[in-house]
């Protein structure tokens, strides 16, 4: 029997390893996750219009063949959120798969430190958008597709026999990727590099011969790419994606240079240093709190098992002795592969560093295996024992894990914050009236925005005719409103998103306020809720027209469950909006039955405003004594 010392694990095991590290950091909440910000403009398009309605959206996304992806995907899936998280993970992780199998390629001795570098990738704490799966399961995808072209190039350099098979396919794949998505561009001027340092063996011509020949045809690719990618606008009327910086490059070059400098040193520090903020951040050293107590007990659980793990798949002296070849390679690539990720974004005038910080992860996607590389060969240059190595990468991989998973627990709240705004407003406004708008006084839902409220709106309901006609609209106030004196007096309303344009009037519009971190449900406002001196100061300003002749007491169908999910069980919110809408149509007996109905519940308001319905019932049916009481 083996003593636990000589105890080994299989190089077999690396891909269920960085599989189960996937389910860790991304999986275990996906059965309450749902849908977010850019993720609604695809699941309306496609609720309202089906496959027509998806290309027409992807179409003014400036990406027109994306719905070959798209489409199919939707096919299979269709509008459950679970099943595209499910999809997103599983595509993550085939890209930081195929890409250790690049790094084998290129680095046969060292797989096990190869695996370590796909770790990172997969993790890496650059890009914490992974829960808004419908927008980036094209862009995960397409990532796969970017890695499994490099390593079927690879392949066909060694293997000879089937060279023009493989690299027919490589170039085939290159050209879906390309086709698909602009965001893998730059990288794709790694290809050079790649065949070099797989090459490294071969005498210094035959090796330059042997890269420019292979290198010539996927580069020729490229080219005629950006040709086609540049004239966009010519081609199809419209381009959301403007190459700005390249344009500027030819009327200014050493001002635009000194931009571009300037970028890079900001977008580097970004990704390989800023990232790693979110990672440790202040709050997490308060121990008295005991979620704090378990996270730093998990990373130190996570970090064990990664050292016991890579120690048994290695041997460890085995490790010490070999060159520092493999790690300055390691951050030779690594710099250029980062520097290459982020031309794209450069491109069309976006950074990871000045951008909205709420949604620049996206831009850092391209460039995270060569952080992943960076770090991993700078760690093994400098530190000399590998058990300081491997504790050291062990903690940073845990770290992230961690960081992935905290951020997926904000957007599960999220998710929760949306479904409750989304019922309430059905029990409340079971049917709307088309071309209303609905005005708030913030973007009240968290990774979210106004234009995807708007579709999310839109799909609850199923009111439109086609999707390039939505009903709905949300306004937020001095954003796309008239002045507040045109805005009452009555003014036309008109806003295009994507290929969609609503219509409306400032007269039809509903007020409303969205606040349960205070414990209130929503509030459909009416022009007498003037005399309610707690609302924002703001909401006075469009609360005169708020016109509540918009709702229908009657459903037209029910919100798609596959979306929204069954209905909830009936709680204080359901009873107060039921009676709220009862109140507005004098249906005052409905509205005592509810209260009688909550209150053997024990489901009574928590706020003063939400008896109020409930008060001008018993006054209408007499029970002046209830409503005294209430």
């Amino acid at each position: 029997m083996k003593k636990l010392s000589e105890f080994s694990l299989s190089q077999k095991t690396i891909p269920w390893f960085l599989l189960g590290v996937a389910i860790l950091s991304f999986g275990l909440l996906i059965p309450w996750l749902g849908f977010y910000q850019d993720d609604w403009h695809h699941i309306y398009y496609f609720s309202q219009g089906g496959a027509d309605g998806l290309r027409q959206f992807l179409f003014m996304d400036s990406r027109p063949f994306s719905f070959l992806v798209y489409e199919p995907l939707f096919n299979l899936l269709g509008l459950n959120p679970a099943g595209w998280h499910i999809t997103l993970l599983i595509f993550r992780f085939l890209a930081a798969y195929t890409f250790w199998l690049i790094l084998n390629q290129i680095w046969k001795e060292a797989q096990t430190k190869n695996t370590i570098v796909a770790l990172l990738f997969l993790i890496y704490p650059a890009f914490l958008l992974q829960p808004m799966s419908v927008m980036f399961a094209l862009h995960w995808a397409m990532y796969f597709v970017y890695m499994l072209s490099i390593w079927v190039m690879l392949r066909a350099v060694q293997n000879p026999r089937y060279f023009v098979v493989l690299i027919t396919l490589s170039l085939i794949l290159e050209m879906v990727h390309l086709l698909m998505l602009e965001y893998f561009v730059g990288v794709e001027l790694l290809r050079p590099f790649f065949l070099w340092m797989l090459l490294r063996q071969k005498p210094l011509k035959a090796r330059f011969v042997q890269v420019f020949k292979i290198s010539a045809p996927f580069l020729l690719i490229l080219g005629v790419y950006i040709v086609f990618r540049l004239s966009f606008s010519d081609i199809f009327s419209y381009d959301r994606n403007a190459p700005v910086i390249l344009l500027q490059l030819l009327d200014a070059p050493f001002k635009t240079i000194g931009y571009l400098i300037q970028f890079m040193f900001q977008d580097f520090s970004e990704i390989l240093i800023t990232s790693w903020y979110s990672t440790i951040e202040p709050s997490l050293f308060q121990f008295t709190r005991r979620s704090n107590l378990l996270i730093w007990f998990s990373v130190a659980f996570l970090t064990a098992v990664f050292w016991v793990y890579f120690t048994k798949l290695e041997n460890p002296k085995k490790a010490e002795t070999q060159s520092n070849e493999w790690a300055k390679g390691m951050i030779f690539l690594g710099i250029l592969s980062l520097l290459a990720g982020l031309l794209p974004g450069w491109a069309v005038g976006k950074t990871v560093h000045e951008t909205n910080p709420l949604w620049n992860d996206r831009f850092a996607m391209a460039s995270m295996f060569g952080a992943g590389m960076v770090w991993t060969g700078s760690i093994f240059l400098l530190f000399r024992k590998h058990s300081h190595i491997l504790l050291t990468l062990g903690l940073m991989v845990s770290l992230a894990m961690g960081a992935n998973l905290r951020k997926t627990i904000f957007y599960k709240h999220s998710w929760e914050k949306q479904e409750k705004f989304y019922w309430q407003l059905y029990w409340r406004a079971p049917a709307l009236e088309k071309n209303t708008a609905l005005i708030a006084d913030s973007e009240f839902l968290s990774y979210m925005g106004v234009y995807p409220t708007s579709f999310a709106i839109n799909t609850l309901y199923q009111n439109n005719k086609q999707a390039s006609d939505p009903s709905y609209w949300v306004y937020i106030w001095g954003v796309h409103l008239p002045t507040w004196d045109s805005f009452r007096a009555g003014e036309d309303l008109e806003f295009y998103k994507y290929a969609s344009k609503f219509e409306g009037n400032t007269l039809d519009n509903l007020a409303m306020l969205f606040e349960p971190e205070k414990l209130q449900c929503l509030w459909i406002l009416r022009p007498e809720d003037q005399i309610n001196r707690s609302l924002p100061e703001i909401t006075y300003q469009y609360l005169p027209t708020s016109n509540l002749d918009r709702i229908q007491a009657e459903s037209l169908q029910a919100p798609p469950e596959a979306i929204f999910g069954k209905e909830p069980q009936p709680n204080r919110c359901y009873y107060y909006e039921k009676a709220d809408l009862a109140r507005q149509f004098e249906d005052w007996e409905k509205v005592t039955a509810l209260w009688n109905e909550a209150e053997s519940l024990d489901l009574l308001p928590y706020s003063g405003v939400e008896y109020v319905p409930f008060i001008e019932a018993s006054a209408h049916t007499g029970d002046w004594e209830k409503a005294k009481t209430l």
